[in-house]
């Protein structure tokens, strides 16, 4: 029986929901902890729903108007389908190999389906844990803390997100008495809101005794209303600054020449660096810091001063001892620090920021002991186990109060590093990871935690309560951190997961500058999730192609590994389900369609439609499921692979047997497709995975010279006959709509 997503999907309405909700609003599950290339709850609650119902002409149409209403955020909706689910019978548990940061099992719970979900990556693993796993061990309970009670009911996680923000507070306020003296107000009895740096270097020139400011940004303000700028004064050698208002001049701006590479102009002799000589005083441990200027914030306007002796003495702490380890990795790809002798991630951060860090860090843990305390005296069990092991008694719940303020801290990290750097136009600190990447940063912004500033710990709190008070309302899950091309797969169970991505993001790398503070912070929790100094780097997310390993030798590694997961997961899927399998189509994939070529299966996406079909696999439909907006600039489209286990596969058909059959079926597939809530811009490749349905009937279609015919080639003819089909349809529509202005 055909399901709804073989045939037609509201993919207008989907992906629209999906891309409003990368937005992050307040209480969403992605505001727990940054996850790039997270899977967008709405997609994955259509996908799922949508594979799961019969389709029916008669029906259709109500359908489609339900899954579209239910991925707006209309609860009715959520309840109405998970209603009709029910009536389906027994219902599949839903696989995710390739987890990240849980969207899908938070979508099957959401929908009443049990799930089991699984990642590689221990941070990953330790966030899905957070959002499906955790909450549902505690649902409907009340808070353990001593405090008055926040309301007379409490459903989901509310009680446990209670005591989140309750110990999370308690947290602040040792930490700010332990820091107290590192964080000193202004001369005029002000906070400070920020301090702004620029790094430093000898200056080259052998007769200058001069240090280098690198300031890629003189401008402190720009501001409608507020303009400031620094200038550098040296004076016997030494550098300050002097703090401008008004609008800085051009020639004011910076002492950077060009916009590659490190090179400086020295202010007092006009010797200019090189990027060599930069990176060789980097290695060597020569770059310093000045402070340029202290930010305060009252009623809401910015001011910028200069910085006395208390400010610049009282950041210049000793750098702890026990320090997170961690090498960052020499890939110039994602990480620039590296280049100029920022080798560590300790090194990311200043002495005051490490200071600040780990004493939150440290703190959580003794958050955990009072937090299991408390829940002890309100009457939980004592030999419930730790939460590794499965327990949800005292001692668990004060861990998991201790995770969701690890989280806290780990928010902190990304906002507290000297690679933030400083928003002229709004006056706030931008992130470490604005990108998927760390790219070096000459000016830097370190912010006040106990402040209103961007990453400060009130506001990080506030938006992981926030999403803990939206768990534990759906189906738990069951959550493993292991490697999917080694471990032994559930059986008989509906596939939906992302595939691991073609030359992506490098998660195993990025995710290590997390890791090292959730490892601090809960190596006692989960003592064997922590137990590596850093993430294991065998993911298939990325062909490593920067590592000395030759392009040809990465790309056949991962072509490898993705036969085998393919494989895996034909073995464990369920007949009467589709497996549903994210992907990212790419430019050069549409391209290698429409060019023609040799005849080779060469693009990354014919070797993953030809890994499926080796492994037994049948497609019956390929959906753009977006997460970003249309744009001519982005590089990919994330896309979703129906597939099924081909048990009923024609024999075989001829070339010309298989474009006549495109021709007859195509403009049928291609009307309901259009019919229904279809963009343009997403038209094709839906109609592309109709023919690559037909394509995947039979076991061979052979050629006028009876070799098999490759995917490549099949792609070539349904990308030909699937432009004919629309731009009929098209042509059809636009005569019947002339036609209707003619009557």
């Amino acid at each position: 029986m055909n399901k709804i997503i073989d045939t037609a999907l509201p993919l207008t309405e989907i992906n629209n929901a999906a891309i409003r909700e990368k937005a992050g609003k307040a209480g969403h599950p992605a505001n727990l902890h940054m996850w790039w290339g997270r899977s967008p709850e709405a997609s994955s609650l259509a996908a799922l729903s949508a594979a799961l119902m019969d389709y029916s002409d008669e029906t259709a149409s109500e359908d489609m108007a339900l899954l579209a209403k239910m991925v707006s955020g209309d609860k009715d909706s959520l309840e109405a389908m998970r209603g009709r689910l029910n009536e389906c019978g027994s219902l599949p548990t839903v696989w995710d190999a390739f987890a990240g940061f849980g969207g899908i099992p938070i979508a099957a719970g959401k929908l009443g389906l049990k799930a089991i979900a699984n990642d590689l990556n221990p941070v990953a693993a330790m966030l899905t844990r957070a959002a499906v796993d955790i909450p549902a061990r505690f649902s409907s309970m009340r808070p353990v803390h001593p405090g008055p009670a926040g309301r007379v009911v409490y459903s989901g996680a509310e009680g446990l997100a209670e005591d989140v923000q309750f110990y999370g507070d308690w947290l602040e306020n040792q930490a700010l008495k332990r820091l107290a003296g590192t964080y000193p107000q202004t001369a005029d009895g002000v906070i400070p809101f920020a301090w702004l740096w620029v790094r430093t270097v000898k200056c080259p020139n052998p007769a200058c005794n001069c240090r280098i400011p690198l300031g890629s940004s003189y401008v402190l303000s720009k501001s409608k209303n507020s303009q400031y700028w620094a200038e550098p004064v040296v004076e016997d050698s030494r550098i300050h600054f002097e703090i401008h208002d008004g609008c800085c001049p051009a020639d004011k701006e910076s002492n950077k020449i060009g916009n590659n590479g490190a090179r400086f102009c020295c202010p007092v002799c006009g010797e200019i660096t090189t990027d060599e000589y930069i990176k060789k005083m980097g290695a060597a441990h020569e770059l310093g810091r000045e402070m340029m200027a202290v930010v305060t914030n009252t009623g809401g306007v910015k001011s910028f001063h200069m910085p006395d002796e208390i400010q610049k003495t009282t950041a210049d702490v000793k750098m702890p001892e026990n320090t997170p380890p961690g090498a960052i990795p020499a890939n110039a790809h994602w990480f620039s620090p590296p280049g100029f002798g920022i080798v560590e991630y300790a090194d990311l951060f200043t002495p005051r920021q490490m200071l600040m860090l780990s004493t939150f860090s440290d703190l959580v843990r003794e958050v955990q002991d009072m937090a299991a305390s408390a829940a002890l005296a309100a009457g939980m069990s004592e030999s419930g186990g730790s939460l590794e092991m499965g327990g949800n008694g005292a001692l668990a719940y004060g861990q998991a109060v201790g995770i969701y303020l690890a989280f806290v801290v780990d928010k902190m990290a990304d906002y507290n590093s000297s690679m933030c750097s400083w928003r002229t136009s709004s006056g706030n600190i931008r992130s470490t990871f604005g990108r998927q990447a760390i790219p070096m940063v000459w000016t830097f912004a370190e912010g006040n935690p106990f402040s209103s500033v961007s990453g400060n710990f009130k506001a990080m709190l506030k938006s992981v309560v926030e999403s803990v008070e939206r768990l534990g309302f759906g189906v738990p899950a069951s959550v493993t951190q292991d490697n999917a091309m080694t471990m032994e797969h559930p059986q008989n169970v509906m596939v939906c997961t992302e595939l691991p991505y073609y030359r992506d993001i490098g998660y195993a790398d990025l995710s290590d500058f997390f890791y090292i503070w959730l490892r601090r912070s809960l190596k006692e929790t989960y003592p064997q999730m922590f137990i590596p100094m850093v993430t294991s780097k065998e993911e298939l997310s990325t062909v490593s192609t920067y590592y000395g390993t030759s392009k040809e030798d990465a790309e056949e590694k991962y072509r490898t590994d993705m036969r085998i997961v393919c494989e895996k997961l034909y073995q464990c899927s369920q007949e009467d389900y589709p497996a549903l399998l994210f992907y990212s189509f790419r430019k050069n994939d549409l391209e290698s369609m429409w060019n023609g070529g040799t005849g080779k299966n060469e693009s990354a996406w014919e070797f993953m439609l030809e890994s499926l079909f080796d492994a037994g696999f049948t497609i019956s439909s390929v959906w753009p499921m977006r997460s970003e907006p249309v744009s001519e600039k982005a590089d990919s489209t994330r896309i979703l692979i129906v597939a099924r286990k081909g048990t009923d596969r024609k024999s075989q058909i001829t070339r010309r047997g298989f474009i006549n059959t495109l021709k007859h079926e195509l403009p049928e597939k291609t009307q309901a497709i259009m019919s229904s809530h279809v963009s343009p811009e997403d038209e094709l490749l839906s109609c592309v995975g109709q023919g690559l349905g037909i394509f995947s009937q039979y076991q061979t279609v052979l050629n006028a010279d009876g070799s098999a015919m490759c995917v490549h080639d099949a792609l070539q003819i349904i990308y030909q006959e699937c432009m004919v089909a629309i731009t009929q349809r098209k042509g059809i529509a636009l005569d019947g709509d002339e036609a209707t202005k003619e009557d």
